[in-house]
């Protein structure tokens, strides 16, 4: 039994050694998650037949699940404000969801896709995707996604009104 302990003694050691080495290191940002929005989408293929766009959307620890992405139709119909849920479709491919039109064809529309704190907006013309941008805020170690509010929304659609 002692041959057995000293045997082991050496191999705590080093497990002592690198447990205070992680914890000398300053610590690591995860990265953000990341949206990006694919359109026009593959028309061969069946699964995804009907949808304006393919929403890709991973965490670092991998795809998220679909209740974590959320979105919303934005639009201005007859000088009214609207906004309606969106359904996000999973496909076959973990991370990627599918968009269909639920939203009306009248008036000025938008989609706002989000996961976590980080937004992509997506401006429309019709059924087809005109834009797309996901907002950031630069930090000393580079430019990280942000949540967008209402007041950038509304000004969005203001001036997608405008043109």
């Amino acid at each position: 039994m002692p041959r057995r302990i000293a045997a082991l003694a050496p191999c705590a050691g080093l497990l002592l050694l690198g447990a205070a080495s992680l914890a000398a290191r300053p610590a690591t940002v995860k990265w953000p998650p990341w949206l990006s929005i694919e359109s026009p989408v593959n028309p061969f293929d069946a699964a995804n037949r009907g949808a304006v766009l393919l929403v890709h959307a991973v965490t670092r620890e991998g795809p998220p699940a679909a209740a974590a992405v959320t979105g919303t139709a934005e639009g201005i119909v007859g000088g009214a404000r609207r906004s309606i849920p969106l359904r996000l479709d999973t496909t076959p491919n973990p991370g990627v969801f599918a968009v269909r039109r639920q939203w009306p064809a009248e008036g000025i529309w938008l989609l706002r896709i989000s996961l976590q704190n980080t937004t992509a907006i997506v401006s429309l013309d019709g059924d087809r995707v005109a834009g797309v941008r996901v907002p950031v805020v630069a930090t000393s170690d580079g430019s990280i996604p942000r949540a967008v509010g209402a007041r950038e929304i509304d000004s969005t659609l203001s001036a997608a009104a405008r043109r």
